[in-house]
């Protein structure tokens, strides 16, 4: 894994392993009520990085209605996986919403998970697993009765 001195400006790589990273997921990529793998890897558009909201920074709720409200983007709802999840996988995490390498308007409180240093093949299987933690936590809104 790629050390601290490796970020941009206006980025900060998170360390608290509990920290919730909320991942909005679109209606295509959760198939008979489960998540696929492709909502937790990056597609090519991305640059090796996979788009996240950082929980310190705002509620499942309040990303889900930025979402889908003031981006109009379809969302299935928001799962989440932490930051030391991501760690145990050598996935850092990068808070990067004032990076200038993110494009502006960007969701409050965006973080980047970053596969830079991740092969393609190994992205898929680190995909699958990020989801299936993803998977038992559950989707963090909207609840599993609405």
């Amino acid at each position: 894994m790629a050390d601290s001195s490796e970020i941009g400006p206006g980025e900060e790589i998170l360390t608290d392993p509990n920290q919730l990273l909320l991942r909005n997921i679109h209606p295509d990529w959760v198939v008979n009520g489960k998540v696929t793998s492709q909502a937790f890897r990056p597609t090519p558009k991305d640059e090796r990085k996979l788009s996240t909201t950082s929980s310190s920074k705002v509620s499942a709720e309040d990303s889900f209605r930025e979402y889908t409200e003031d981006f109009e983007l379809a969302s299935a709802g928001v799962w989440g996986v932490s930051v030391g999840e991501a760690a145990d996988l050598s996935i850092r995490a990068i808070y990067d919403e004032h990076s200038p390498s993110i494009p502006k308007p960007c969701l409050t409180g965006h973080t980047s998970l970053d596969f830079t240093q991740i092969s393609n093949n190994k992205a898929k299987r680190l995909g699958g697993r990020l989801r299936d933690r993803a998977e038992d936590r559950g989707r963090q809104h909207p609840s599993a009765d609405a």
